[in-house]
């Protein structure tokens, strides 16, 4: 039996929806990331169905597979393929008569604290109007009241990223932010997030059975953690990097930093989409040659970690999530652009190790790496 808190009476109860995508189909990272989003959407349903606040728990997607388990009170199947995010919102909020709802993506919250949870459904519970997302700039997962103010921005809402910063900025209402941490912005996406949550201490149960049933290759970025861990080495960063990772890793490591922050928003402010993103990085491997630069990077730094989205929107290319999953894990031969593949090869082959990804490597998994740092023996200085 679960016990309600004392002040339950000044309460009401909360529904939590889990929107989980694609079940696993075919083999390789793309395969990965779709299986690791199930297990640790099992694992968050596990841990929201432990919440005495939630009323009801809704599990939204096109299959069960790998989720079978789940302690759901609702399943809704989804259309198969990508799905406008607001209006199925919406559409759950009539159906089931929501007032207060708990949005999650299936990825968006693996590292997630049971206590932060039951803080985060507490506040639910006992405001009158509220947005409580982990981002209010590009949301994963988002608390709302009142749930009925989505269908007001409907052309707005077509993915959850949208969810935190048109509700709040633009529908007005007030927003609690979480804190950046890798619990907060880690969400999986790419291949990066999984190699992070391989190494992370608090990845859950299921999703840390299947990480463990996958053939990761760690050994690169594990050399770059060892490099960014030592004090007075030479650490390169360059991406959508912003301020609070930026100081995250300055507390969590004594390493001397060369970073390029460039192109945050190109995706939400829709530069990349009219091709106006522009990359200083890019641009500088156009001057010397891809050969050059890699030579010139070694020279200058013991590890790189580099967002080879940004390089990619200034090229104007856009290659399938195979070649990019590919490329982030270093499998040169698995990579259809021609562009993409020239750049991964002389990666692979640099004399440092050199990490590739995509926006959560900039993100959620650099956060994740400071903590896994920080969770492991001291490195002497080199």
């Amino acid at each position: 039996m679960v016990w309600l808190p004392f002040f339950c009476e000044r309460l009401i109860m909360v529904t939590a929806v889990v929107m989980v995508g694609e079940g696993r189909s075919g083999q390789g990272p793309d395969a990965w990331v779709q299986e690791a989003r199930r297990a640790a959407a099992l694992d968050l349903l596990f841990q929201l169905s432990r919440q005495p606040l939630i009323e009801r728990l809704v599990l939204v997607s096109p299959y069960e597979e790998g989720l079978e388990r789940a302690p759901v009170d609702e399943y809704v199947c989804s259309d198969p393929g990508p799905i406008h995010v607001g209006r199925e919102l919406a559409a759950l909020t009539d159906r089931f008569g929501i007032s207060r709802l708990l949005y999650f993506g299936g990825g968006s919250a693996p590292l997630l604290k049971d206590a932060t949870l039951s803080a985060i459904v507490e506040q639910l519970a006992g405001a009158e109007q509220l947005v409580v997302t982990n981002n209010q700039f590009a949301s994963d997962w988002v608390g709302l009241i009142p749930a009925t103010a989505i269908d007001d921005w409907l052309p707005r809402l077509p993915r959850d990223n949208m969810l935190g910063w048109v509700l709040s900025s633009e529908a007005g209402l007030p927003v609690q932010a979480q804190q950046a941490n890798a619990a907060s912005r880690l969400d999986i996406d790419t291949p990066i997030d999984l190699l992070a949550l391989r190494l992370h201490p608090d990845t859950k149960e299921n999703l840390r059975q299947a990480l463990d049933a996958m053939r990761l290759p760690l050994a690169n970025l594990d050399a770059a953690l060892t490099v960014l861990a030592t004090p007075a080495s030479h650490v390169f960063i360059a991406g959508r990097l912003g301020p609070s990772v930026w100081l995250a890793i300055n507390k969590a490591t004594r390493s001397w930093l060369r970073v390029v922050s460039e192109e945050r928003g190109m995706v939400s402010s829709g530069r990349q989409e009219r091709g106006e993103a522009r990359s200083v990085i890019a641009a500088h491997i156009e001057a010397v040659g891809m050969r050059n630069y890699f030579e010139m990077l070694a020279e200058w730094s013991d590890a790189a970690f580099i967002d080879t989205r940004v390089l990619l929107a200034h090229h104007g290319r856009w290659p399938d999530p195979s070649s990019r999953f590919a490329s982030d894990l270093g499998r040169v031969e698995q990579i259809d652009d021609e562009w993409l593949r020239a750049f991964t090869e002389e990666a692979v082959r640099a004399p440092i190790p050199v990490v590739l990804g995509g926006h959560g490597l900039m993100s959620g998994a650099m956060l994740a790496f400071c903590e896994i740092m920080e969770s492991r023996p001291a490195v002497q200085s080199v």
